[in-house]
């Protein structure tokens, strides 16, 4: 929507004039430029440019106009971001970042990718806190201008994720209102809709994304079910043996290796914890495996069973490659294997071995 009355109405106040003023500057009528501020008209587009140097905007200014990033220009923005976080300051890089989200204040979809940025980033921070604060009022902000549904659900996602990360379980069980909503199963109507029209490729594309969806997220939540059913071996020892199953079946160490990066570092953690030597140092040998193996370079992709969705993950608002500079991501794996909870066991030949291991393993990749 044009701005421009009211951009008149506050320029021509800011400069002190009056209508008679300014309507003969544009050899208009006063009863023309009264309407132009109420938006009951608009100055003919031959006056755009003499009201522009009048009130020294550019006529985009004048007319109220506020530049959208298209999408590449936002995946541009934020990879370019990512790898200066890995080689440059912390706070360096916010600032810019800060600055840009200033500049485009008024596009919820580069505020969200902002904010995605941030969570990935903000640990580098020695003052964390503030930055996912910061991070949060952009969020609150994506509430303000977007209409858009699936816009509004990741924005408060995010700021669910932020409350847990500030020690508030309530705020997060707020958002999200505490309660498991049933799948629609709208994938499942989109190929039937597919099949029906008799565009099978389609139909098979959707299946395919679902089916490599619903895969990432059972094995994907499977560490925090482990940590709840400690106290109960069958149900513990069962988790584990069909994530296995999984990951094997599905080829998930090549298809997928962060989420079963995810799975051995949570057996891991459960095990330390459950004082299980013998499960804990299986579960970290697979944890350096895979690191050394099959992480890098860190992309989103299919493989010969999941062959449809190449174009589905290219259209992601991020694309498919890392949201982190890969110095950073080493050092967080490096990080994870000298976690706090595995301190009991940091003087163990066995530890320090799989440690120096994993050192040596990340230094060799670029």
């Amino acid at each position: 929507m044009l701005q421009i009355g009211s951009i008149i109405l506050k320029e021509r106040k800011r400069l002190q004039v009056t209508q008679d003023t300014l309507a003969a500057y544009c050899q208009v009528s006063k009863a023309s430029v009264s309407k132009w501020e109420k938006g009951q008209s608009y100055p003919d587009i031959t006056l755009l440019p003499k009201l522009a140097s009048y009130f020294k905007l550019t006529v985009d200014e004048l007319l109220g106009y506020e530049r959208q990033l298209s999408k590449a220009e936002i995946q541009k923005q934020y990879y370019e971001f990512a790898e200066r976080f890995g080689i440059e300051p912390f706070e360096q890089v916010y600032d810019e970042v800060d600055e840009q989200v200033k500049s485009f204040y008024h596009d919820p979809s580069f505020l969200l990718q902002m904010s995605i940025l941030m969570l990935n980033h903000h640990m580098l921070s020695d003052e964390s806190p503030h930055i996912l604060q910061k991070t949060n009022q952009w969020l609150e902000r994506i509430r303000q201008l977007s209409e858009d549904v699936w816009m509004l659900r990741q924005a408060n996602s995010l700021q669910a994720t932020i409350a847990l990360m500030q020690a508030d379980p309530n705020t997060t069980l707020h958002l999200l209102d505490g309660v498991i909503k049933p799948s629609i199963g709208d994938e499942i109507l989109l190929a039937t809709a597919y099949e029906q029209v008799e565009k099978q490729d389609e139909a098979l594309r959707v299946i395919q994304v679902m089916m490599y969806q619903n895969i990432i997220q059972l094995v994907g939540s499977s560490p925090i079910y482990l940590r709840l059913t400690t106290a109960d071996s069958n149900a513990f020892e069962e988790t584990i043996r069909r994530m296995n199953g999984l990951i094997e079946l599905y080829s998930l160490r090549k298809l997928h290796p962060n989420i079963c990066l995810q799975f051995y570092f949570g057996v891991a953690q459960c095990a330390a914890a459950l004082e299980k030597r013998e499960l804990m140092y299986s579960y970290l040998k697979k944890f350096v495996e895979v690191c050394i193996e099959d992480l890098f370079p860190i992309k989103l992709r299919g493989d010969d069973y999941f062959d449809l969705l190449e174009d589905w993950l290219a259209q992601l608002d991020l694309g498919p490659n890392a949201l982190r500079n890969t110095s950073i991501i080493k050092q967080s794996a490096l990080e994870a294997i000298e976690a706090p909870f595995f301190a009991p066991f940091q003087n163990e030949e066995e530890m320090k071995e799989l440690i120096e291991k994993l050192r040596w393993g990340l230094e060799g990749i670029q």
